[in-house]
């Protein structure tokens, strides 16, 4: 009796130590909107002072958008028009010029705004240990001592962030100041709008923004190294989890019935008879990758890859070499995403979910205008996905084929956690 309490004491303790992984997303919107609310009192250029509204903040766009309570009207403050802000919530309502505000004192304000978004995310937690930092942008270099005879870092920091996504080089993660972050083992601050700037006059502040490298990263109680190992671990669940839920997809339609399975999944595109008790219905969903090669007499946007049915105003590009349950797909490529939009109803749980959402991911779009003639030659290739099931003479489903419609995960793809 006293073994097995003593067993169940380990397994309750090692059941709090572990935390599994959140195979979920959150749109970008929850974690980094393009606009901030805050409450707070606009003075304009001529030294009037707005009442007390909420402000809706486009940092990237250096536009506030003022909310007139008594009437409803919504007017949009630009740059030139106010000479400072204060924000309920930076510094207990503090004024800042107009040029501070979209400088380094904004993205300390921006910050400070998703601090409640950080607790509001459902993104896998992470605590990563640095270096103290000096200031909102700079932090120093890690100061190594022997402490009780082990190797230690007398300025060492921990910062609880929420993951954002990973990959073999990168992590990206919101931290608990509401900064967004990605980094390798060095940091890279992300700013205001997500990118860093380029720009010669903001050199210096990009060097403040720097930051010691990462010296370990904990996730569920355990530690790992670098970028590089949490990486490993987090592939290996993905890869794990793929084929299991592959299983379960199988499994969740074996035994439905094909009448069922038409209404959910549209009608089949092939139908072969294997034998008088035996029939394959097989659903294609088209694709054509076209590669594009060309030149032009005048300015363009170079295209490496575009979706088939693009014109010369608008194209899409492709960063990888399949997608699911995309607009994008669904829009040039016919229907693509219609039997995960079903699963989901079938198993709500499934990985699949998940995973088809990191897939689309992958993809990127954008939108290229021409002011010129454009010579070049198309390359198409067929990229069309299939899916069959195995129907007895009862239209139950005996088998699911499905080979050809997931592709299966590869080592180095990008694992994300929100739906950009």
């Amino acid at each position: 009796m006293k073994q097995l309490t003593i067993f169940l004491i380990i397994l309750f303790y090692s059941n709090l130590s572990s935390q599994d992984i959140k195979w979920n997303t959150v749109t970008k919107n929850e974690y980094n909107p393009i606009q901030l609310i805050s409450r707070g009192v606009v003075t304009l250029d001529n030294g009037d002072k707005t009442p007390e509204a909420d402000l809706y903040i486009d940092f990237a766009g250096e536009t506030i958008f003022y909310r007139n309570t008594i009437n409803n009207a919504i007017y949009s403050i630009y740059k030139e028009d106010f000479k400072s802000i204060s924000l309920n919530e930076y510094e207990d309502g503090k004024d800042v010029n107009d040029g501070a505000f979209y400088g380094d004192v904004g993205e300390e304000i921006a910050a400070s705004l998703r601090k409640k978004l950080y607790e509001k995310a459902d993104l896998n937690f992470i605590t990563i240990t640095s270096v103290k930092k000096e200031g909102f942008f700079t932090r120093n270099q890690p100061k190594f001592e022997v402490n009780d005879g082990e190797l230690d870092v007398s300025n060492k920091s921990k910062v609880s962030a929420k993951l954002i996504g990973i990959n073999l080089r990168r992590i990206e993660y919101l931290d608990e100041d509401g900064d967004l972050w990605d980094r390798g083992n060095y940091a890279g601050f992300l700013g205001l709008g997500g990118v860093e700037t380029t720009s010669d006059d903001k050199e210096k502040r990009k060097e403040a923004r720097k930051s010691a490298r990462i010296l370990n990263i904990n996730f569920g109680n355990k530690f790992f190294l670098n970028t590089r190992a949490l990486y490993d671990y987090f592939y290996n669940e993905y890869e794990k989890n793929f084929y299991q839920s592959l299983e379960d997809f199988k499994n969740d339609y074996i035994g439905m019935n094909i009448k069922d399975l038409l209404k959910d999944w549209g009608p089949n595109s092939q139908l072969f008879e294997l034998d008088s008790n035996t029939f394959e219905y097989i659903w294609v969903f088209e694709r054509t990758v076209t590669e594009k090669e060309s030149s032009t007499t005048g300015t363009m946007s170079s295209i490496k890859k575009a979706l088939t049915k693009s014109t010369t105003e608008s194209t899409g590009s492709i960063s990888t070499s399949y997608g699911i349950n995309t607009n994008a797909s669904k829009y040039n490529l016919g229907g693509y995403g219609s039997i995960m939009n079903s699963y989901t109803k079938v198993n709500k749980k499934s990985f699949l979910n998940y995973y088809s959402t990191n897939v689309t991911s992958q993809y990127s779009q954008t939108q290229t205008s021409f002011s010129s003639q454009t010579r070049g030659t198309d390359i198409s290739v067929d990229d069309s996905k299939k899916i069959g099931v195995i129907v007895n003479k009862d239209l139950i489903v005996t088998d699911v084929l499905e080979k050809n419609y997931f592709p299966t995960p590869y080592y180095g793809v990008e694992i994300r956690f929100v739906e950009d």
